[in-house]
């Protein structure tokens, strides 16, 4: 049947091609009438690039050829005619000089060589003795810079040359005249000699044009029905094929020769047929290859989010109707990002196709795996499941990441953090199960207590209140909705009873209009998750300087202000630029800010701290290491950092005079700080015992609720202004009262 059809289809095209080509002959043979020439059988041969292309290689190897005989027969030419002219000259010279007797006189001499200029093709002539005096001269006869030695030293020898791009012969030979040898110079008109070349090199030219016309028309001919006819038809084939692949069996070739063109029309018409298959397999791997990368994670070959989510519907479905549960685990690999900055995204790469793996494998029935976009990953388990059950799952997910990495000799050590949801038999959407997981998941993050979390309902309300925080906290920034508080530092170096005001740290308050007075531990988390935290501190880091500012322009003298940065402040690397940009636009004494950072921050990239301290450090501030001893600081490190303090954490301070391990802590601290010339600062402190402790091991400054809360800037003036006004650059100590 199939073949049926292809042979109709091919019967209908030949009779169209048939009338097609009767309508162009019809045309042709009109036009070829007119001109009472047969332009139709040369018109393909005319047309055809390749034929054209062919011939004109055909005609210049044939012109090269004729051209490699046809110069040297030129040479020949020429140098034969000038030969011939130069025995004339000769001939005619020597008739015209000779004499019967008498010496050669120039007086008798110049008569016969000006004749000779009037009936002969010489235009000049000289006539030298041996020594190459002049007996006779006569038209251009301009040979002074003729060479002729050689004619003098052999008198057998000829000088020649050609002057005036050959319009000139000169030549030179010796001759003797009645027994008296001379020197005859003469220079004669060559211009014949070049039209006689011309003439014959374009008989020969002529002659050789003939011939490839004749040879090139000839092979063409013979070519073009034997080969080029052929391949233009094969041409077509290919390009119909070319341009409608999918039908390209359609354009296969009837007519075969019968030398070897014919055997390479029907590997032709074979690969046509092989197309078609090729191309319809390949429409079928295509289509599937579309289908699996709609539902697949490319770099991890794992199903994606949407696949995930379709999985998930089909599984909630069926567990509704069973009364099953379907358990969700969002899984996401802590610190990727660090691993991507340090060592590459293709290292990144590595490590995400290296966890899909550890996950795919020794899934557990009805379980399926998924890459949900960056580092997350999700894991949904239908069936009867507890939450024992799925805590001992997520433990054995945690040990699979848990084994280092091998990148190219580096190891990296994987830790994840996983949250889970229920579905507890409830018949929920999917995206409703992934977003509790996900709630759960971003409570695991901020709790290092556990590495994993179930879902609670108090989750959902934390996070719509984060949100809301976030949308408020932003308002804030831009409506002056935030409040700087100053608590106060003491000094305990002084011999008074009462410790002097040594500095004041800038802590930020949110005055929210429903919820009041917020301390920074309620929204500084949810600026930094949210990329807030930049211009949080920016902020605080103004209104510091400015409120310094204030108090200068008030004449008081205002005490050095702490302001703490965050880990992400820390991390840019525009910081040292904006600190000096605020600075300058204050126009206050570098030394009265002071700039705390934690100890974790610090050492998170130690290298790049020390760069960041030492910039910091040329604009004049102030550097403070805080919460000091709950990290893991580096001793050689402290060392280098430009800082001009360090905090001992309130942990330590609160246990003081209760803990013996705590006593030494703080010791050892102050201790190590005095030692490496750093100012040491207790926070915290709340009692007498404390600062009894601190001063008897010569702390120098302490900060807690023992020497004031923190109080906006006003109660701060209000102690300033009974203090007598000092000028700010002698950093005068103050009492607190």
């Amino acid at each position: 049947m199939e073949e049926a059809s292809l042979q109709r289809r091919h019967a209908s095209r030949t009779r169209n091609e048939g009338t097609m080509a009767i309508g162009r002959n019809a045309a042709s043979q009109t036009d070829a009438a007119a001109v009472g020439f047969p332009w139709n059988s040369w018109r393909p041969l005319l047309e055809c690039k390749l034929c054209r292309s062919i011939t004109f290689s055909v005609f210049v190897l044939i012109l090269a050829i004729e051209s490699v005989i046809l110069v040297p027969s030129a040479l020949i030419f020429y140098s034969d005619e000038l030969r011939r002219l130069e025995e004339k000259a000769i001939a005619t010279v020597g008739a015209a000089l000779t004499i019967d007797s008498g010496s050669l006189s120039p007086a008798y001499l110049q008569p016969r060589v000006s004749r000779l200029m009037r009936d002969t093709q010489i235009l000049g002539l000289s006539v030298l003795r041996r020594d190459t005096s002049i007996l006779a001269r006569a038209g251009n006869a301009d040979f002074d810079d003729f060479n002729i030695e050689a004619v003098l030293q052999d008198p057998r020898q000829v000088a020649r040359r050609r002057i005036l791009n050959g319009r000139c012969y000169d030549i030179a030979w010796s001759q003797n005249i009645n027994g008296t040898p001379l020197i005859l110079l003469a220079r004669m008109d060559s211009s014949s000699v070049n039209t006689a070349l011309l003439a014959f090199v374009l008989r020969i030219a002529g002659l050789v044009a003939l011939i490839v016309a004749f040879v090139t028309t000839g092979t063409m001919l013979v070519l073009y029905r034997s080969v080029l006819n052929p391949i233009l038809r094969l041409r077509r084939s290919m390009l119909a094929a070319a341009a409608h692949p999918n039908r390209a069996h359609d354009f296969r070739i009837s007519e075969r020769p019968g030398d070897e063109l014919g055997d390479v029309f029907e590997a032709h018409n074979q690969m046509l047929r092989r197309v078609a298959e090729s191309k319809l397999a390949d429409r079928l791997r295509a289509e599937e290859q579309a289908r699996f990368l709609v539902r697949h994670d490319t770099l991890t070959g794992l199903p994606n989010r949407t696949f995930f989510l379709q999985h998930l519907r089909q599984v909630l479905q069926a567990a509704c109707q069973r009364r099953e549960n379907v358990v969700v685990f969002a899984v996401n690999l802590a610190a990727f990002r660090a691993i991507n900055d340090a060592l590459s995204q293709a290292a990144g790469d590595q490590v995400l196709r290296e966890a899909a793996r550890r996950l795919n494998d020794g899934l557990q029935a009805r379980q399926f795996v998924a890459r949900l976009g960056g580092d997350d990953f999700g894991i949904a388990w239908a069936g009867v499941i507890q939450p024992p059950e799925s805590a001992a799952q997520a433990e054995q997910i945690l040990a699979k990441l848990s084994t280092p990495v091998d990148l190219n000799g580096t190891e990296v050590q994987l830790h994840a953090r996983i949250g889970i949801a229920h579905s507890k038999g409830d018949c929920v959407d999917p995206e409703t199960l992934l977003h509790d997981a996900n709630l759960a998941l971003n409570r695991a993050r901020t709790d290092t207590r556990t590495p994993y979390q179930f879902f609670a309902p108090s989750m959902t309300e934390e996070a719509r209140r984060r949100q809301e925080i976030e949308q408020e906290l932003s308002y804030a920034l831009e409506h002056d909705g935030l409040q700087l508080y100053y608590q106060p530092k003491v000094d305990l170096d002084s011999a008074a009873d009462e410790p002097h005001l040594a500095a004041c740290e800038a802590l930020i308050r949110w005055r929210h209009p429903r919820w009041g007075v917020l301390p920074p531990a309620q929204f500084i988390p949810v600026a930094e998750a949210t990329g807030l935290v930049l211009r949080l501190g920016d902020w605080a880091l103004h209104a510091a300087c400015a409120q310094i500012c204030s108090w200068q322009a008030e004449r008081r003298t205002p005490p050095r202000i702490a302001v703490n940065l965050t880990a992400a402040q820390f991390r840019d690397p525009d910081l040292p630029e904006r600190v000096g940009r605020i600075l300058r636009a204050c126009s206050i004494d570098p030394g009265l800010l002071e700039l705390e950072i934690t100890e974790s921050a610090a050492m998170e990239d130690a290298a790049n701290t020390v760069k960041t301290l030492c910039a910091l450090r040329k604009l004049g501030v102030r550097l403070a290491i805080d919460d000091f001893g709950t990290g893991y600081s580096s001793l050689s490190y402290l060392r280098t950092f430009e800082i001009d303090s360090i905090k001992i954490d309130k942990s330590f301070v609160d246990d003081i005079g209760r803990d013996p391990n705590a006593d030494a802590i703080c010791e050892a601290i102050i201790g190590l700080g005095r030692s490496l010339g750093k100012r040491v600062v207790a926070e915290g402190v709340e009692t007498d015992t404390q600062l009894e402790f601190l001063r008897s091991r010569r702390c120098h400054e302490a900060q807690g609720y023992l020497f004031g809360r923190p109080v906006p800037a006003a109660a701060i003036a209000e102690k300033l202004a009974r203090l007598p006004s000092v000028p700010a650059s002698n950093l005068p100590v103050t009492r607190v009262r």
